[in-house]
């Protein structure tokens, strides 16, 4: 049977997730939420589309919504319990209306499945911006990666293979071991400021404040942070900016990066979330 689904546009891997949908034999209804003047225009639609929806597809991250609090009084007067919801990094107030209204949903950015195909998107992406951004080639630059998760484990690969020395900063022995078996230097958080001695880049990886002022203060100043973690990131980016380090957030790199790849992936998340909620 065919969905009505209702998916939040906020960039290209919405566009193309859109095709995808479509093909399949799905009923989608775009919400482009891109311009900033037309969005509010766009969040009154989505009152009417709800009465109808199967599935509502929400950005990653939903806070790409710009009105949050618009987003979250119209889920709460216009959901209906047996539409489905699914987006990226819920706020813990999206999350507590989802529960409290008995709305199943799905936030890609746990469904371990995603987070590891996204993971060799995401590492792709950073070292775009890495070669866009740092005044340094990554052959033979000593670089920093915090945290050794599916992205962390990913992006330290890809720069070890383009002849980067990489030093990877993890809290736990275990993981610091298993880094350590594929070549990696890897040391605890507390070795940081040792480590960001003539490190020329470092990326954060981890959605905790661990790139604090005593790592950040022992960088040389043209080097260049980049934070991947969700917002707000773990960086001291009033620090950073003190010393005059260049540090950035930069969220959504797949989106960005490669989009259409993060479409596929989404979709069969949903593909797979959808059979779970059915018993299939």
């Amino acid at each position: 049977m065919s969905k009505q689904t209702i998916l939040l546009i906020s960039d290209m891997r919405q566009v193309y997730l859109a095709e995808i949908l479509t093909k399949k034999g799905q009923s989608v209804r775009c919400l482009d939420i891109r311009n900033n003047k037309t969005v509010l225009g766009q969040l009154e639609k989505l009152k009417e589309f709800l009465k109808e929806a199967d599935i509502l597809i929400l950005p990653i991250p939903v806070s790409k919504v710009p009105e949050q609090g618009i987003l979250n009084d119209i889920l709460n007067k216009n959901l209906t319990n047996g539409t489905l919801v699914l987006g990226g990094c819920f706020s813990a107030e999206q999350v507590e209306l989802l529960k409290r209204r008995d709305i199943h949903y799905l936030d890609f950015m746990e469904d371990e499945t995603v987070t590891e195909e996204n993971a060799v998107a995401t590492a792709e992406g950073v070292i775009a911006e890495l070669v866009n951004k740092s005044p340094y080639n990554i052959d033979e630059a000593k670089i920093i990666v915090s945290g050794y998760g599916f992205c962390g484990k990913a992006i330290a690969e890809r720069l070890m293979a383009l002849g980067a020395r990489v030093t990877v900063l993890a809290r736990r022995r275990e993981v610091r071991k298993a880094a350590k078996k594929e070549g990696f230097y890897a040391v605890d958080f507390a070795f940081g400021p040792e480590e960001a001695m003539g490190a020329a880049m470092l990326v954060n990886t981890v959605p905790a404040p661990v790139i604090t002022r005593s790592i950040i203060r022992e960088l040389p100043r043209d080097a260049y942070i980049l934070d991947i973690a969700s917002a707000p990131g773990g960086t001291d980016f009033e620090c950073a900016k003190e010393y005059g380090i260049r540090a950035d957030l930069a969220l959504g790199l797949p989106g960005k990066y490669a989009p259409k790849e993060s479409a596929y992936i989404l979709d069969r998340a949903i593909d797979r979330f959808v059979s779970r909620e059915e018993g299939v």
